[in-house]
């Protein structure tokens, strides 16, 4: 079975079987939509229930217009204990956590090019947005990981 290689700039070369096949793929065949989302004001109470009861490990934060404004991942919530493990005070704000130097990635753009900027940018959760910058859905690696199965099961 061929090797997967990684190039200095961190995309995928070499030949292996999945790269053809998320090459031929789109994002929005793969991502989670509906997406779960919050306000950038609720509180990180309402946003850990959320991912809880979703039982998912990211939601968008947006405003009003369903754009993206940043991505609250368990990451977060990690960083945040760890810096304040009595947790004192009032519970912050979505925003307050969240990440906002946000990756994103086309609905119509192939799925290699979604692993390319989660390796590239070391990051597992991209919103998926349109160009008129609305976010339609999320794609994690764990989506990709479920497409690179299957394709390895068509390819037998």
């Amino acid at each position: 079975r061929p090797v997967q290689c990684v190039s200095d700039n961190n995309t995928f070369n070499g030949p292996f079987p999945e790269r053809e096949y998320m090459d031929e793929r789109t994002v929005s065949s793969a991502m989670t939509s509906p997406f779960v989302s919050i306000d950038p004001d609720d509180s990180i109470v309402d946003a850990a229930r959320a991912m809880r009861d979703a039982t998912i490990g990211s939601l968008v934060v947006v405003d009003g217009d369903n754009c993206p404004e940043g991505i609250l991942t368990r990451s977060d919530f990690v960083g945040f204990v760890a810096d304040d493990p009595t947790l004192s005070g009032d519970a912050p704000a979505a925003r307050d956590l969240m990440t906002t130097d946000l990756v994103t990635v086309a609905p119509d753009a192939p799925l290699s090019e979604a692993g390319d900027l989660m390796r590239g940018h070391d990051v597992h959760h991209l919103p998926v947005v349109t160009e008129g910058e609305k976010v339609v859905g999320v794609v994690t690696t764990t989506d990709l990981a479920d497409v690179a199965r299957d394709g390895l099961g068509a390819a037998e």
